[in-house]
């Protein structure tokens, strides 16, 4: 089955209505489809943005209670910190434990929004020296 995915403006009213009315035709013919609505999720920016801040603080904090970190593992520290489900698992070899269920992917911009001001206002908080992510581009050029 098919995924169309529209942002909901002004201008494509006419546009939405008719996939309503095509899924509701189809519904009738016995072929159900489902409908979300729900907020846009991370920008590129937002995830750029991300990724660089927590490569920041992966150099300037390398640990955290003794545990070495990494910039996956300082996201899910953070997840966590915004009330976001993660849980953890042990590796095959029994050495390391990594985390599970942690996809920012999934969060709205609001929410990522609320993770990016959080990972800032920690990184502040513990006296690391955060560059703009757009810095990196200009660096690269």
């Amino acid at each position: 089955m098919a995924r169309h995915l529209l942002r909901l403006v002004p201008s494509a009213r006419n546009e939405a209505h008719q996939w309503v009315d095509k899924a509701l035709a189809n519904w009738q013919m016995g072929k159900p489809w489902m409908l979300e609505i729900r907020e846009p999720k991370r920008s590129d920016e937002q995830n750029a943005a991300l990724w660089s801040l927590l490569g920041q603080i992966t150099k300037q904090c390398p640990e955290h209670h003794g545990r070495q970190m990494t910039p996956e593992l300082w996201k899910s520290v953070f997840m966590d910190a915004l009330g976001h489900e993660v849980d953890y698992c042990q590796s095959l070899d029994g050495k390391r434990i990594f985390p599970l269920g942690h996809r920012s992917s999934q969060l709205s911009k609001q929410q990522f929004s609320d993770l990016l001001e959080l990972i800032l206002a920690w990184s502040a908080a513990h006296g690391l020296t955060i560059k703009h992510f757009d810095d990196n581009k200009q660096e690269a050029a």
